[in-house]
């Protein structure tokens, strides 16, 4: 193995390709999915115009946060600009052309990361919710957290909550983020219907149609307001 050959292996892809209005690069950066961080370059007039393409949107759309607020730390951080739900920069020459690059495709990334880190922490704000409301109608030590489940392949499911009384209540939290989404299926879908078990998904943001309508083939979709009530009186 030499330099030559190596370069030829990890080079098979084109790292630019000339797209409608300009050229598409791919950067060393990722996105929380592993995707790779593309810019695109555009030149009028001898300055140049270097955007991301709206990938940080589209990463962070798939999550179900994207917003206009996911861009804010990371265009003060590397000098950009967000607008239309892309992150982009302006050069006037070609001097400042890679430094501009650079900062578009870890400005992406970074406003990405933020996206899922306001996912996660939302995800914990719900589970927090959950136990406090739980906690309400149910002595403590009937509450099981991270409560361990088989399922009728014989894997065993992670469940944020369990209510152990004469049935057993399974409680997950769901989001409108891929993930959580296809988590609340696989568990829900594997464990089945069971006389003895209560199976809730709950949520305190709506979701979208087509995530209500996949989850309710599993279980019973509940909002966060709704679940005392639940708890108190079954379904």
């Amino acid at each position: 193995m030499n330099c030559a050959d190596l370069d030829s292996l990890l080079t098979r892809t084109p790292h630019c390709v000339e797209v409608e209005g300009g050229v598409r690069f791919a950067t060393h950066c990722l996105y929380p999915s592993s995707d790779q961080v593309h810019v695109f370059i555009g030149q009028r007039h001898g300055a140049y115009r270097v955007t991301d393409g709206g990938g940080a949107w589209r990463s962070a759309q798939r999550m179900g946060r994207a917003s206009e607020s996911m861009f804010e730390r990371a265009c003060k951080r590397y000098s950009v600009k967000a607008k239309d739900g892309m992150i982009l920069a302006e050069t006037p020459n070609s001097d400042w052309l890679y430094p501009a690059a650079l900062a578009v495709a870890n400005a992406s990334t970074m406003a990405a990361r933020c996206a899922l880190e306001s996912d996660e922490r939302a995800e914990k704000s719900l589970n927090s919710a959950i136990f406090e409301t739980l906690s309400r109608q149910v002595p403590k030590h009937r509450i099981a957290r991270n409560y361990e489940y088989r399922g009728r392949s014989g894997h065993m499911w992670s469940i944020d909550f369990a209510v152990l009384r004469s049935e057993i209540t399974l409680v997950k939290s769901v989001t409108q983020n891929g993930n959580s989404i296809n988590s609340n299926y696989a568990t829900f879908g594997d464990i089945g219907d069971k006389e003895e078990v209560v199976k809730l998904s709950v949520f305190d943001a709506k979701l979208k149609q087509d995530s209500e309508a996949l989850i309710r083939q599993v279980a019973t979709l509940l909002p966060i307001s709704a679940l005392e009530f639940t708890i108190l009186n079954g379904l």
